[in-house]
């Protein structure tokens, strides 16, 4: 094909004539809500929209269907969209979609009755203001919206390998007039339009951002636009796009150089000019909160330009003063007719300022609370000043903020011979530390091994002592940063001794003697013990009050009968004063006897025993011997259910059984008789019955005959 160009006479074949140019993007700010309002509203793009109906006749009703809802009309061929946005009128003329006809195109809708007038008529102001800032909009948008479509609408290839180019039928069901339909869906076809994803989503929201502050967004926008460079539109703005990048750069660098001088004020005023203009731009905000931190460090900065950081428990509290309208920060001061200043707080590392994250958004209040600042790492906060949407001044920093907290509900207990810390430490803390010192000392005191929320300090002497519980948290460098600390008072306190050994023997009446020597301090006594078992050398002192004071001297040795199917667990407690601990102890079994034993056999070879469990045994022994062999067996409590045999593997002579109750291994047991019973023998078997005489006879009988095969036919 031979290119046409300007000021020669276009041939007489169509085909000839050059490909339209298509538009690299919709150029509209606000494109992506526009688009969904007119998908939403059932139209195929914005051209649908400029289609009103006739407005309606006296019976309600409209005398002319909506364009494509219908089959079009002999005498509408669609509208033209390649020179301009052209729509049919009367007397087979076309009319330009300008801003009289958008106009006449609203009100036909309102005088309508159409269901969603208001809602059509809200998508066509859209579309008025668009053909008021650029005559070649609404062109722009409907073409764009066309090429769209046929790139979506067409279908996969043979294999999904490919996919089939947009054809004029394609065009001419999109309501493109005929003419124009084949070199639309060529000039599709020819320049690779961008199907639905993230070019094309770029290309329609870089009017969102550009024409703005977001320079960094746009630029990343525009590396994934497609190349077009007949878009004269998408030059200009890149161009514009370049330009500032650009300028933002050279600001940049004369900041650096600044800086390198000595001169902060003004490398601030260059980074603040940098991100005025490029809003987005992580360096230079990072450039302006390096520089801003400077100058809060310098001792040349005014009281009132302070941001006042009160560090909590787990908040930082900040607070500064408005600017008096004197200084270097008059800029933020308000003036009449303009909007009040409010402000922004940033929060980033010490040292990192390319980490800053936004604590709270715009707000007039010269105070703000950061609710959660992480622990363990020096921080620093800046306060924005801010006129709108605009940055109105340099920001003011904040010195070093250092969030270490200590450990909270710290309590302490007396325990046997020393003391009991318990605490709850701050969730982030690496490791918690505990450091004893005597009451009264002011010397650097001596560690003490503690666990991350308790400690347990054993044996001290009798005396206060005053502990310092501090965490350490994670700081720059992988060094630990530690917390003021957080102390208690202790008084270790005189404890008794516990008794070292309790020694049993069995009297002759059935009786157990628990004897022990006195312990070194304290007095001793042994106790029944209901509740759970404790541990020798533990506290029991809210049992003290159980014991009453001995009558002379106090007793060795306690005589212990329990009642019969009873066990009792007895303990040692020394009591001195209001303290008690606790010793040995010991278990006594008062065996009950096996009641009830039954014994049958079910087969020459097994047998069934019943019996009422002996209390409080745990164990049973089954024996049983019939004079040659013998057996046992051992049944548990938890196997025994009343009423239910347990079955035994048995001799078929005599046998007697034994059943025996067993204690514990950890008690001292005053036995009980065992249960005894005899099983019979099993009954001997019964002879082999006769055989009748004609079974013998016929027996022999049948012996006596010839094989078949030799008897005659």
């Amino acid at each position: 094909m031979t290119n046409w160009l300007p000021g020669e006479r276009p041939p007489d074949d169509i085909s000839r004539l050059p490909l339209p140019s298509l538009p690299a993007f919709p150029a509209m700010r606000g494109y992506v809500q526009l688009h969904a309002e007119i998908r939403k509203l059932g139209f195929r793009h914005a051209a649908d929209a400029l289609r009103a109906p006739a407005p309606a006749n006296a019976s309600g009703q409209s005398t002319q269907a909506l364009f494509g809802t219908l089959p079009q009309a002999e005498t509408d061929d669609g509208f033209r969209i390649l020179d301009g946005l052209w729509f049919p009128a009367r007397g087979g003329l076309w009319r330009r979609a300008d801003l009289a006809y958008v106009q006449e195109c609203r009100a036909q809708w309102m005088a309508s009755g159409y269901p969603r007038a208001l809602d059509v008529a809200a998508v066509v102001d859209t579309l008025e203001t668009v053909v008021r800032d650029d005559p070649m909009g609404l062109r722009r948008i409907v073409l764009w919206e066309l090429c769209c479509r046929l790139v979506d609408s067409v279908a996969e290839g043979k294999g999904g390998a490919s996919r089939t180019p947009p054809s004029a039928a394609h065009a001419v069901a999109l309501g493109v007039h005929h003419a124009e339909a084949g070199p639309l869906a060529d000039a599709v076809s020819a320049v690779r339009f961008p199907t639905a994803g993230e070019a094309r989503n770029a290309a329609e929201t870089l009017n969102d951002v550009w024409p703005g502050t977001g320079l960094r967004e746009a630029e990343r926008l525009a590396e994934l636009l497609a190349p077009a460079a007949t878009d004269h539109v998408l030059s200009a703005l890149l161009g514009t796009l370049r330009s500032r990048a650009a300028a933002v750069s050279q600001l940049c660098r004369t900041a650096d150089e600044l800086t390198g001088k000595g001169d902060l004020r003004g490398a601030a005023g260059a980074w603040l000019d940098a991100l005025r203009q490029a809003r987005d731009d992580v360096d230079a905000r990072a450039g302006l909160l390096r520089v801003a931190a400077l100058l809060a460090d310098a001792p040349t900065t005014s009281p009132e330009s302070e941001v006042t950081a009160a560090v909590g428990e787990r908040t930082v509290r900040l607070s500064w003063r408005a600017p008096s309208g004197h200084g270097r920060d008059t800029h933020t001061h308000s003036r009449p007719g303009t909007s009040p200043v409010s402000y922004r707080v940033l929060r980033y590392p010490d040292g990192a300022p390319e980490l800053a994250v936004e604590v709270s958004a715009d707000d007039t209040a010269l105070a703000r609370a950061d609710l959660d600042p992480p622990t363990g790492r020096p921080l620093r906060y800046a306060v924005f000043p801010m006129r709108g949407d605009r940055i109105a001044g340099i920001p003011r920093v904040t010195a070093q903020v250092l969030l270490t907290p200590d450990v909270t509900q710290l309590r302490v207990e007396a325990v046997p011979d020393g003391v009991r810390l318990r605490w709850l430490p701050d969730p982030s803390a690496l490791e918690v530390s505990a450091v004893r010192r005597a009451e009264g000392d002011n010397g650097p005191g001596q560690r003490v091994f503690c666990e991350h929320d308790r400690l347990l300090d054993t044996p001290l002497a009798v005396g206060g002592y005053v502990y310092e519980v501090r965490c350490a948290y994670a700081g720059p460098g992988g060094r630990l940063v530690r917390s003021p600390g957080r102390t208690v008072t202790a008084r270790v306190e005189r404890w008794p001794s516990p008794v070292e050994e309790l020694s049993v023997r069995r009297l002759d009446d059935g009786r157990v003697r628990v004897a022990w020597r006195p312990p070194a301090r304290g007095d001793a006594h042994l106790v029944p013990w209901f509740a759970h078992p404790v541990p020798a050398g533990a506290d029991v002192s809210e049992h003290v009050g159980r014991l009453g004071p001995p009558d002379g001297t106090p007793p060795t040795s306690v005589d212990v009968l329990p009642p019969p199917r009873e066990r009792l667990r007895m303990t040692a407690v020394s009591v001195l004063g209001d303290r008690a601990v606790s010793g040995p102890n010991v278990v006594v079994e008062h065996q009950g006897e096996v009641r009830d034993l039954e014994v049958r056999r079910v087969a020459a070879d097994r047998a069934e025993l019943r019996f009422a469990w002996p209390e409080p045994a745990v164990l049973t022994l089954i024996s049983w011997e019939d004079g040659l062999r013998g057996g046992e067996r051992r049944v548990a409590r938890s196997q025994h259910v009343s009423g239910r045999p347990v079955a035994l593997q048995v001799s078929p002579a005599e046998c007697r059984f034994t059943v025996t109750a067993l204690p514990r291994p950890d008690a001292v047991a005053i036995g009980a008789p065992s249960a005894r019973a005899v099983l019979p023998a099993a009954p001997p078997p019964l002879p082999p019955a006769p055989t009748p005489w004609w079974r013998t006879w016929w027996r022999r009988w049948r012996t006596k005959q010839p094989p078949a095969s030799s008897r005659p036919a």
